[in-house]
C-alpha cells in the first residue's frame, strides 16, 4: 500500500529529482564543450 507524501516530503523529493536532472544536464554539456575543444586540438 502505498502511503501519501506530506508536502514537505513531495517538496524534498522533488528538489532532489530537479537536483539530478540538473547535475545530469550539466555533465552532458560540459561533455559536448570538452568534445568541441577536443576536436579542435585533434583536428589540427
Amino acid at each position: 500500500m502505498t502511503r501519501l507524501l506530506s508536502a514537505a516530503e513531495r517538496q524534498a523529493q522533488q528538489r532532489r529529482a530537479v537536483r539530478r536532472t540538473a547535475i545530469t544536464v550539466g555533465i552532458v554539456a560540459l561533455l559536448i564543450y570538452a568534445g568541441f575543444i577536443a576536436s579542435g586540438v585533434i583536428g589540427r
